[in-house]
């Protein structure tokens, strides 16, 4: 979905912090992070940060863009980041064929 922060704003729901589950998270751009087809909200930027420094440790299990299967990332899994969304994959295999045609993988482009 494309503006997940718009659209949940919209919507006026809310949702707990990823890494402080007491605490709501802030509904914008600068408090969200998307691996592949997840989207992780966080209350403060602090709370981004920590997550965004290691990723693989807190973002659990994810939907490789190419294959589609879940799966938990390793530090050594293959990623990138395509139109500020930061890619994921299972195998290297993956990568290089989301390299060739990354619009035939990316998000949806769901506008709500």
């Amino acid at each position: 979905m494309q503006d997940t922060p718009g659209y949940l704003r919209r919507k006026e729901l809310t949702f707990a912090c990823y890494m402080d589950p007491t605490r709501s998270a802030v509904i914008d751009d600068k408090h969200v992070v998307r691996v592949n087809y997840e989207t992780y909200l966080f209350a403060t930027s602090a709370a981004r940060q920590t997550f965004r420094d290691d990723i693989t440790r807190y973002c659990g299990l994810v939907t490789d863009p190419v294959t589609k299967r879940r799966f938990r990332p390793q530090d050594d899994s293959p990623r990138l980041v395509h139109e500020k969304v930061l890619y994921i994959f299972e195998e290297v295999a993956g990568h290089d064929r989301f390299l060739e045609a990354p619009d035939d993988y990316r998000l949806p482009g769901y506008v709500m």
